[in-house]
């Protein structure tokens, strides 16, 4: 497709469910389903996922496999949710506040595991956050405010999340 501006619905529709992923603040996961499930329900809709199992060890969960969400801590819910959201190894991973809901240990933890989605896999990462310290782990960074781009810039030094605190 030459741009997503004039494709109608279901063209926008197979882009997202082929192209992007998602990682909300606030998990969704399916809390009748284990971990392992909540994945899969990604790798039945897509060409060439990987497995639950593997998603789940790329972010340290390979052994809460079946562990149900009321089982997990919230940060090894987030961690859940990216790996339903990189499953599908998509190209783009949108990240709502990913952090937003989880304190710091765990916020830096979940840092390190898109940190680590970006490297490994290759996957272009947004993460749209209100923590300013956050960005100095970006390659860009987009500054908005009402709605409006105030800046855009590159981050001549990035960081590692290891060097995030907040």
């Amino acid at each position: 497709m030459d741009t997503l501006a004039i494709a109608d619905d279901a063209a926008l529709t197979a882009y997202r469910r082929e192209h992007v992923g998602f990682v909300f603040q606030f998990y969704n996961l399916i809390p009748s389903l284990t971990a392992r499930e909540n994945v899969e329900l990604v790798t039945e809709i897509s060409d060439a996922p990987m497995s639950p199992e593997e998603a789940l060890s790329l972010v340290g969960l390979g052994e809460r496999l079946d562990h149900f969400p009321s089982q997990l801590s919230g940060g090894e819910q987030q961690r859940v949710a990216i790996a339903r959201a990189v499953a599908k190894r998509p190209d783009l991973l949108l990240c709502d506040e990913p952090t937003g809901a989880l304190d710091f240990a765990t916020g830096r933890l979940v840092l390190e595991v898109l940190d680590r989605v970006n490297r490994e896999l290759g996957t272009t990462t947004v993460l749209i956050t209100h923590n300013a310290s956050i960005a100095r782990m970006a390659d860009r960074v987009v500054t908005m405010s009402d709605g409006l781009v105030k800046s855009d810039t590159d981050n001549p030094e990035r960081v590692g999340p290891e060097a995030i605190s907040w």
